[in-house]
């Protein structure tokens, strides 16, 4: 480049940093802190003099923000680097600055861990060649390659593609939450109940009991289907719905029983894939499956209920409402002295104990 071309970059380089950048040469090296992490592939990094430099990691490039796994690239880099003690190692094979008038190095952990290459390692960067290539190109292509393998980073959440855009994200994760439900359905269709268990978090088996009692659920079971499934985003979180139809052998008389189940799951990221923290099923159609012998029994009928006990006899004399045995009784209003009375009339068929029927027409106290 010319001097004056030079000198109006440097000037930029200042005036975006704060402190001009020292340039690359053959192991030539920095002792610096990172102060701040801009993005995957590039930090802030105060020197010893307290000058700070925008520094471009030589060899990688990680998604851009906004990107899939953009993010997530950058939050690894934080955890690599931010606040620790690092070398800028430069390549006599780079420039001094990129393009964008940001210093190009690598950056080296003070326990040697080479930061680039982590990320690479881990799938959150691919390798970026500029040029002829750099010095540890080799080391870098075959950190990606086991990534690639592996299925890591960006390989997994984001199909490997380093320019998937958010929305292409979300509908990935989303289509994964779905595909995470159907699989744990199929596992217990096939009774790979071991790793249907596996799915689900520790609250939700605590909700489900031991591990032999919920299998012992699906003893009569002939399988599950997914009928229908959709995923939202939740923060971090993704939430099934889901509409499920089983079939189930009676236990008495051996006929295939199907059930209808509807509800949702909440599924939380567990490394590339997810887990169950929370279910919630009802049934809401279908018919009733006996699980055991015993419920094939039939229902012991109520008891019967013991007839009342008769009331004993009761001597009314031959009155009719009933006068039984006891003190004398008179018409009440008449001139008797009771001390018993009675408003008639009243009906006499038998002896007139009490005398007071004294016309003998068969009816007292008509009056």
């Amino acid at each position: 480049m010319t001097a004056r071309f030079g000198g109006l970059l440097l000037l930029f380089t200042i005036l975006l940093v704060g402190a001009p950048a020292p340039a690359a040469a053959a192991q030539e090296s920095h002792p610096a802190t990172v102060s701040r992490v801009v993005d995957g592939d590039t930090v802030d990094a105060q020197l010893m003099d307290g000058s700070v430099v925008r520094v471009r990691l030589i060899g990688i490039d990680t998604p851009e923000v906004g990107a899939c796994g953009a993010d997530r690239a950058t939050a690894a880099l934080e955890q690599l680097v931010l606040g620790r003690p690092v070398t800028l190692v430069g390549d006599p094979t780079q420039g001094a600055l990129d393009r964008f008038g940001r210093s190009l190095f690598y950056v080296d952990r003070d326990d040697g861990l080479d930061a680039g290459r982590e990320l690479l390692r881990t799938g959150w960067a691919e390798v970026l060649v500029v040029g002829n290539g750099f010095e540890r190109v080799g080391q870098y292509r075959g950190a990606a390659r086991r990534a690639t393998r592996s299925g890591t980073g960006v390989h997994a959440r984001c199909g490997g593609d380093f320019s998937r855009s958010r929305e292409d994200e979300h509908l990935e994760r989303r289509m994964s939450a779905v595909a995470f439900m159907r699989r744990y359905y199929a596992h217990v269709s096939d009774r790979r109940f071991a790793a249907a268990w596996g799915m689900l978090s520790r609250p939700v088996r605590r909700d489900l009991g031991s591990f032999r009692a919920w299998r012992g659920g699906y003893r009569r079971s002939l399988g599950a289907s997914v009928r229908s499934a959709r995923a939202r985003l939740s923060g971090g979180r993704a939430v099934v719905s889901l509409r499920v139809v089983s079939r189930d052998r009676d236990a008495c008389n051996g006929r295939v029983v199907r059930q209808r189940f509807s509800g949702r799951w909440v599924l939380a990221p567990r490394r590339e894939s997810w887990v169950a923290v929370r279910s919630r099923m009802r049934k809401t159609g279908g018919g009733r499956v006996r699980l055991t012998r015993d419920e094939c029994r039939p229902a012991p009928a109520p008891p019967v209920p013991a007839p009342p006990e008769p009331s004993p006899p009761q001597d009314c004399q031959g009155y009719d409402p009933c006068l039984p045995p006891g003190p004398d009784v008179d018409c009440a209003g008449g001139s008797g002295n009771g001390p018993r009375y009675v408003n008639g009339p009243v009906y006499v068929s038998g002896g007139d104990p009490y005398g007071l029927d004294g016309d003998g027409d068969g009816v007292a106290c008509e009056s």
